[in-house]
């Protein structure tokens, strides 16, 4: 655990914005991975502090535009900030709140993240949040991520995770309270997609357990179970945590993303 995870921030609820579920390329560009950001606010989730004035960013699953509008003021009026999301009623409802907003370097796109209306190596940044658990195909939705960042760009994905399986039963009842819950997989498969896409430097940059509420606990586990899953030094559990990769300088023809044997 301690090679896949670089900082662990424990939490003892899942927070109301962990699922904020909306949906349903080759030059060179240089992007600072420190993962520090200018304005210092280290209260703010990653996918903000990673963010720079003058930024490209693209969003898979937007939503009703909350991150979109956030990041848009982060990389000022230089920059423009892309929402993607299948539903056509968020898309509507975003531009409605950036209208109202007079938030001007915005643009919502309706479409599919599998394969998303943008062209290759359009973003500095590809953010996700609470959205690629719910994908039929993870493997396609990291390729579009790799598909349209720009050399040396990032890719910020945020969503849930298991280190030992779970019971189903209690799968299903915390899909309820946030959707993403129900398809986790395990760290390293999770990880694995954007590593087999081309992404290199994959960390997982941010970890949280989620404590579930204690009637769920109750029906699917014992009570040792339960004292493990809320124990903080195991690893039996629910985490959200928060990815970072970055795609190389240089493509190799295993992971260059015009390749349509990529993955065969």
């Amino acid at each position: 655990m301690e090679e896949t995870v670089k900082t662990i921030e424990q939490k003892e609820q899942v927070e109301n914005s962990a699922c904020g579920c909306g949906s349903g390329g080759c030059g060179c560009h240089s992007h600072d991975h420190s993962h520090h950001h200018a304005h210092g606010q280290v209260e703010l989730p990653i996918r903000f502090q990673i963010l720079r004035e003058g930024d490209r960013v693209v969003e898979f699953g937007s939503g009703t535009g909350n991150d979109v509008l956030a990041a848009a003021q982060m990389i000022g009026p230089t920059g423009k900030v892309v929402g993607i999301d299948i539903s056509e009623k968020n898309i509507q409802t975003a531009r409605d709140y950036s209208d109202q907003l007079h938030i001007n370097n915005v643009e919502f796109r309706q479409g599919d993240i599998h394969d998303v209306p943008l062209p290759k190596e359009y973003a500095d940044i590809v953010l996700s949040n609470c959205v690629f658990n719910l994908q039929d195909d993870k493997q396609k939705v990291a390729d579009e991520m790799y598909r349209i960042c720009h050399h040396n760009g990032l890719v910020c994905v945020s969503d849930f995770v298991i280190m030992h399986e779970i019971p189903q039963g209690l799968r299903e009842d915390g899909a309820k309270l946030a959707g993403c819950i129900g398809d986790a997989e395990h760290i390293e498969t999770f990880m694995n997609y954007f590593r087999k896409t081309g992404f290199e430097h994959v960390e997982i940059v941010e970890i949280k357990k989620v404590h579930l509420p204690q009637d769920i606990f109750e029906k699917h586990l014992s009570q040792e179970d339960i004292e493990q899953y809320k124990d903080i030094r195991s690893e039996k559990g629910i985490f959200n945590v928060t990815l970072i990769g970055e795609k190389p300088g240089t493509c190799s023809p295993e992971t260059c993303c015009c390749n349509p044997d990529k993955h065969k």
